[in-house]
């Protein structure tokens, strides 16, 4: 449901957040820090030369297509210079076999997204599993309309294939949906920071759009909390940023799975859900950089 109360708490948060400097130069941005839940942040693609700030088995590999660093939010930022979905650009990173999202059983992803358009696209697709979507940890942007209260709306999607224990006390593969729509993710030719939460004790997750509670509920597997994740999929070896691994892998080929159409930066993981004040905090002092 909509929080809309938060944008008070938001506000609040706007007006007291700080940054840490290193080394006293007010107009150097390399004199920030981002401070927030140091001790949870699992990984940091920040974009500067394609270089992994912090990661856990993560390396870079290569740009392909017409994925370019180009200016971005902070710094510099992946960008799809084709201005066209339909065309490849996208980063890829490798994963080996131990890396920082296989362990994963609660998370928190944050970024900063721009687009020309709005549209379908694929933004961040991690490879492995099974079945045909080809990915088990996968954030998108998909339809978009005008509701009947005349604001145009973007869905913003998630989806997550954890291996579950079966009946038999094997495991299998399961399927986590969690997709919102609303006004906050139709933003065209600007800067605007997503964030996604999800909790494995309570299976409680949220969703915010720069730095504000948009939407929040309760993953459930039957009548009980979905509970923790398992990201451990053997065939697991890949990070997308800007395309789907299912149609990059040669898993899927439908139309529709199409290549992010825009930019996208500083992308963030932890590996707890982040509160409501933490989100509002990163979301202003990344803010704060880009405006130094």
């Amino acid at each position: 449901m909509k929080k809309i109360f938060y944008l008070a708490a938001a506000m609040s948060i706007v007006a007291f957040a700080s940054c840490e400097k290193q080394g006293g130069k007010e107009d150097d941005k390399e004199a920030i820090k981002v401070t927030v839940a140091e001790d949870a942040l699992v990984l940091h693609l920040p974009f500067e030369d394609g270089s992994v700030a912090k990661g856990e088995g993560v390396t870079f590999a290569s740009k392909e297509g017409k994925a370019e660093l180009v200016d971005g939010f902070i710094g510099k930022a992946y960008t799809n210079t084709s201005g066209d979905a339909k065309e490849a650009g996208y980063l890829k990173y490798n994963l080996a076999a131990t890396n920082c999202i296989n362990s994963l059983k609660s998370f928190t992803f944050s970024a900063w997204v721009k687009r020309p358009a709005l549209g379908s696209g694929a933004f961040f697709s991690v490879n492995g599993g099974e079945h045909d979507w080809g990915s088990t940890f996968h954030l998108m942007f998909d339809n978009s309309g005008v509701g009947e209260d005349g604001a145009t709306y973007q869905q913003f999607n998630a989806r997550f294939d954890p291996l579950r224990v079966g009946e038999d006390g094997a495991k299998v593969e399961g399927n986590l949906w969690l997709n919102v729509q609303g006004p906050e993710f139709a933003k065209v030719d600007e800067w605007f920071h997503v964030a996604r939460t999800y909790d494995a004790a309570t299976g409680a997750w949220g969703v915010y759009a720069d730095g504000v509670l948009t939407h929040d509920g309760v993953a459930m597997d039957g009548d009980v909390p979905f509970g923790e994740l398992d990201f451990s999929s053997p065939t697991m070896n890949a990070l997308y940023i800007g395309g789907w691994a299912a149609i990059i892998d040669g898993v899927n080929n439908q139309d529709w799975m199409t290549f992010f159409n825009g930019s996208v930066d500083e992308v963030r993981m932890y590996n707890r859900a982040l509160t409501d004040q933490e989100i509002g905090q990163l979301w202003q002092q990344e803010k704060l950089i880009n405006l130094e």
